[in-house]
């Protein structure tokens, strides 16, 4: 019974780890480049897009040649990447300028964005997820995901190496018992 319940316990950690982690590394490569099919993920940080993406949600983005009317898309404005709906596009002198506005805001964005600030659109979105990758910015974070797991694993290769020792030992000791 113990032996089934341990087995079980390390069975569901390693579903786990190694469920999560991919995704984690996933996200942690997409919100720095785009060298996964040009993927990028972004953490909401303002409510200027509820109810549709609130705070904290991670949005994939994709790049496209041409964004239309209401695509949701992510762009640079100044040093910080902003979320916002296409209300608007204006071709000036054959360079196309996109129109923004948050669906929780009153009024659009006061700058038009050119289509070389924008990063993508937004084909996914994870609500609250973003929790998970500020706590991971954490010192405990770091701690949850690096230490803890390690930390479970070489515990499971311990009692396993200590199985595998008994049972070498019980087969010595019957072989012994058995030149009696």
């Amino acid at each position: 019974m113990g032996k089934t319940i341990y087995l079980i316990t390390e069975e569901v950690l390693k579903g786990v780890v190694f469920g999560i982690l991919p995704f984690l590394v996933f996200i942690l490569i997409t919100s720095k480049t785009d060298l996964l099919g040009g993927i990028r993920s972004f953490v909401v940080l303002t409510g200027s897009m509820e109810p549709t993406i609130p705070v904290s949600t991670i949005v994939f983005t994709h790049p496209l040649d041409v964004y239309k009317l209401n695509d949701v898309i992510a762009f640079k404005k100044e040093d910080r990447t902003v979320t916002h709906r296409i209300i608007d596009v204006e071709d000036k002198r054959s360079l196309l300028y996109y129109k923004t506005m948050g669906d929780a805001n009153n009024i659009s964005d006061s700058d038009l964005v050119p289509q070389s600030n924008v990063l993508g659109n937004v084909f996914f979105a994870i609500p609250y997820a973003g929790r998970i990758v500020f706590f991971i910015n954490t010192v405990p974070g770091y701690l949850a995901l690096i230490v803890f797991p390690a930390g479970i694993f070489i515990i499971f290769e311990l009692i396993s190496i200590n199985n595998e020792m008994k049972k070498e030992t019980e087969k010595k000791l019957l072989q012994q018992m058995q030149m009696i």
